[in-house]
């Protein structure tokens, strides 16, 4: 950038020499506590394999829901795609039906398979991202890979922040998303919200994730092949069938 100080300095000067007048006091901002912490309920998905607490007025979204929501071209998109067992999003249903997405999320995808984790799954997590990117058009890019303990249980999970661009004009999100071992299945949860809003939802997600409780654990990691790909790219190429033939049934109408 090219810095005009001879024009800053005469435009300070001419701000200096005008009458000033006392800007309104602007209302105190509301604290992460106070702008993000509703009363929780239990949530207990329908292949009862984990629970976690979140706020109570969320509930799972409807396949027939998410096809409403998908008639909004600003709609973000995991909002618009549903199978009750294998990928959905929970959370304020009525104001994404309202058009109304200036909210925090959970989606959801399950998997009957579970990962077997590499020394490099961090490389592979973002390469299987970019292929899901490259099939459906959305942009991701994946940042603080890494493994924690999470849940009640202090099971050993994938974790990363990611932000996800898709074309115009549907909105962009930011997620934390959380992959886990769920004794034999793999779930992974994506605490999701808009961009600008991430900074204020991201302790209250890591709050909710600790209250996450699996049915079943492993009491050993498993030791079959890397399957990182399978349950990730499953559940993306099964979003992607869905939105193809969705767009394609509105196109016959």
């Amino acid at each position: 950038m090219i810095r005009c100080t001879l024009l800053v300095a005469v435009l300070s000067a001419a701000v200096s020499a005008a009458p000033q007048t006392p800007p309104p006091t602007p209302a105190p901002a509301p604290t992460a506590v106070e702008a993000a912490s509703p009363p929780l309920a239990t949530f207990r998905n329908l292949n009862q394999t984990f629970q976690i607490d979140l706020p109570k007025d969320w509930r799972q979204i409807a396949p027939n829901e998410a096809v409403r929501i998908g008639e909004n071209p600003k709609a973000p998109r995991q909002l618009t795609l549903s199978a009750p067992r294998a990928f959905y999003a929970v959370g304020p249903v009525e104001r994404w039906l309202a058009g109304d997405f200036d909210t925090p999320w959970l989606y959801v995808v399950e998997s009957d398979e579970e990962w077997y984790l590499a020394d490099d799954y961090a490389d592979l997590l973002r390469a299987a991202w970019r292929k899901e990117g490259d099939a459906s058009g959305v942009q991701h890019a994946l940042e603080d890979v890494q493994k924690v303990a999470a849940g009640t249980q202090r099971v050993q999970v994938v974790m990363a922040r990611r932000k996800c661009q898709p074309p115009a004009p549907a909105l962009a999100t930011t997620s934390l998303d959380v992959h886990a071992p769920a004794g034999g299945r793999q779930v992974t949860l994506s605490f999701q919200c808009p961009p600008e809003r991430f900074a204020r939802w991201e302790p209250q997600f890591r709050a909710w994730l600790e209250t996450l409780t699996f049915a079943r654990v492993d009491v050993e990691p498993p030791t079959m092949g890397e399957r990182l790909w399978t349950p990730l790219l499953t559940g993306g190429a099964v979003a992607l069938v869905l939105l193809l033939l969705y767009k394609h049934t509105r196109a016959r109408r």
